[in-house]
């Protein structure tokens, strides 16, 4: 209903509704007085995408400390065409008498047409417990074709191109033929030299040709001369390394096993196996070493404790077991066979 005011007194009319409107803004204007104003704003970079380009859109709201703030997130993981990779955690920075807080979105395109983000909300509590929602401007998004600047005549259908030929470096496949090649005899010696080392082969052994078996015993016959083992009164440890030289001299001469075997198996083994010997010759040897071993087992275990003379006629009678027992050809063969001198029965007391 309308309130008439005549003229003459200055008369103006004013309608009931345009009395609210002016108290709506003045209660407004005291609430912003009172609570201060809540500004929101978004942005967009880059605003010009293709298809799979990324972007980061920012949200921003300045606010007084007297309220309180939240983002409202968008629903379905979608904006605008942009499909929504990661969220920032937001900041809050404070200067003068207002709040600044940020959030970031990182977002993906995959659509084909220029676009709108719309308007984003943010939730606002105020003291009186009243909530409020404020929203963003909307945000124009502009789609680039990969074919923007493209001529005319360069979008038609063409021909396929004939193929290239290939130009080979062959100065460069030489050069990584031979680093393979390098990698690979590395890798090759490396697991020879591996192998030889968990038989317990040396390189040298492996290099060069191993000695027979009767030069290796007649090499550690002298060494065992030289030492001065029955000086110092250490019989077991000189029969221990005597009757060792004559099962070595057994395993390699003949392939019988017996350096790992006690007494009693390694005759076993050698009355069962063909020696390749005269007969004489062969019962010899085994009587004799059966004679050796025992002789050095009653050292080195009963503790007996023989005389000078008995271990030096020991060395002797091994030592001459092996001349005995030297292959046929290797006795023609002066050149190939190298057999230490043989100290007469008057020289035994002074071979040391």
């Amino acid at each position: 209903m309308d309130k008439i005011i005549p003229r003459g007194s200055n008369v103006i009319y004013l309608s009931m509704k345009r009395i609210f409107q002016i108290s709506v803004l003045f209660a407004i204007s005291i609430f912003t007085l009172a609570y201060g104003e809540v500004e929101v704003s978004a942005s967009l970079k880059p605003s010009r995408v293709r298809i799979g380009d990324t972007a980061i859109l920012t949200l921003a709201v300045d606010y007084p400390e007297t309220v309180d703030v939240g983002f409202i997130t968008p629903k379905d993981s979608m904006v605008g065409g942009f499909n929504i990779l990661a969220v920032s955690a937001d900041t809050v920075e404070k200067y003068d008498d207002k709040l600044h807080r940020e959030i970031h979105y990182k977002l993906i395109y995959f659509d084909i047409f220029d676009n709108l983000i719309p308007p984003l909300g943010v939730s606002v509590k105020y003291p009186s417990d009243s909530v409020d929602t404020v929203f963003t401007q909307p945000i124009r998004v502009s789609f680039v074709s990969v074919l923007e600047d493209a001529p005319i005549e360069s979008l038609d259908i063409m021909d396929i191109k004939e193929p290239r030929p290939v130009k080979r470096n062959y100065v460069k496949i030489t050069k990584n033929f031979l680093i393979a090649l390098g990698i690979f005899l590395l890798t090759l010696i490396a697991l020879v030299l591996w192998r030889l080392r968990e038989k317990g082969i040396s390189i040298m052994e492996f290099i060069a040709p191993r000695k027979p078996p009767w030069e290796i015993a007649f090499m550690q016959l002298d060494a065992l001369a030289e030492s001065d083992l029955l000086e110092n009164g250490e019989f077991k440890d000189y029969f221990d390394r005597l009757t060792d030289i004559l099962r070595e001299y057994i395993e390699g001469r003949f392939g019988i096993q017996a350096l790992e075997l006690s007494t009693t198996e390694t005759m076993e083994n050698l009355r069962e196996a063909d020696l390749g010997l005269d007969t004489v010759i062969s019962a010899r040897f085994i009587d004799t070493t059966q004679n050796l071993l025992r002789r050095a087992d009653l050292v080195k275990f009963a503790k007996f404790l023989p005389d000078i003379e008995t271990a030096y006629k020991d060395w002797q009678t091994i030592k001459s077991l092996i001349e005995d027992t030297i292959p046929r050809e290797e006795e023609e063969n002066g050149e190939q066979l190298s057999i230490p001198d043989r100290k007469d029965e008057s020289e035994i007391s002074t071979w040391r």
